[in-house]
């Protein structure tokens, strides 16, 4: 029997973080879960150790092969950038200056990676370009005393939930990925290894409002980003919608959604085709953890 080794992923959120737990040896996600913290653990390092260990400690899980942390898109900088064959030998400088026209911080601020799309030296490149401030990364490597519960990886859920589509459903036609969460919606179509278009949408039309009519306005506004990708970004056909996220775990929200996409084949990604759950897994918390499985996934997979 091959040995088992365990990933952990890790989601933050402004008041919760979501874990998975995934055993690399028999492909399965073992347990997912949505920890509820007093504020972003991301702020908080003291707080965000602390509260790990005591889910460590609660499910008797020994030993971790690694530790991976995502954040969600609305917490970071990320964009899709065309790199002109005259920059390519200067793609770090270019992607910092790049950065410095959006923000209002040097970008000595942000830790930036980028990942090639697709190109070459001679047509220049397609980069998808992450920026996440510098402080947190430090934090996350510096503030942990476990060695074990470390962080060895921190990325965006965008490339998340990339993982999830390449590892554990192993797509093969272009898919839309809706991610939607309480602090905002994250829209990602992509297929095998490659994103085709990105979009988020603000929740602040939820503010103040009944969940009867809050639910419907964002549902409009995201069937609108849907419209606007066919026509601004060329992207036609793609009729495979899938749901996550903590508002996707609400039945009258994923219903009204559902409603309004009618003419797509939407389906809630309560269990991964290639990568099943262990029937102790709750699907509501598969909803809510599905970028805290691409995290674990980006150490096990090293996608």
């Amino acid at each position: 029997m091959s040995e088992t080794k365990l990933y952990i992923g890790i989601e933050v959120g402004d008041t919760a973080m979501k874990v998975a737990l995934v055993d690399s040896s028999a492909k399965k996600v073992l347990k997912a879960a949505v920890l509820p913290t007093e504020c972003n653990p991301i702020y908080d390092i003291f707080l965000f150790e602390s509260t790990l260990q005591q889910w460590v400690d609660d499910n008797h899980i020994e030993n971790v092969e690694a530790v991976s942390v995502t954040m969600p898109a609305t917490m970071s900088i990320i964009r899709k950038v065309y790199i002109p064959p005259e920059a390519v030998s200067d793609k770090e400088q270019y992607l910092n200056w790049y950065l410095e026209l959006f923000t209002n911080a040097g970008s000595n601020a942000y830790i930036v990676d980028s990942m090639t799309l697709s190109g070459d030296d001679s047509l220049g490149y397609n980069e998808l370009v992450m920026a996440v401030r510098k402080e947190w990364v430090d934090a996350l490597r510096k503030g942990f005393r476990s060695r074990m519960l470390s962080p060895k990886s921190m990325e965006v859920d965008v490339l998340s939930l990339m993982n999830v589509m390449d590892v554990g459903e192993k797509i093969k036609d272009a898919v839309c990925v809706v991610k939607a969460d309480f602090s905002g919606v994250t829209l990602a179509w992509m297929r095998r290894d490659e994103l085709l278009a990105l979009r988020c949408v603000s929740t602040l039309s939820m503010v103040g409002k009944t969940e009867d009519v809050a639910y419907p306005i964002l549902a409009n506004e995201i069937v609108e980003q849907m419209s606007l990708v066919k026509s601004e970004n060329s992207i036609n056909g793609v009729t495979d919608v899938r749901l996550c996220g903590e508002m996707a775990s609400n039945e009258q929200f994923a219903n009204i959604l559902m409603d309004k996409l009618g003419e797509y084949n939407v389906s809630l990604l309560t269990s991964l085709s290639q990568l099943p759950s262990d029937e102790s897994v709750n699907p509501i918390d598969m909803i809510c953890c599905v970028g805290a499985v691409g995290a674990a996934l980006n150490q096990m997979e090293g996608v």
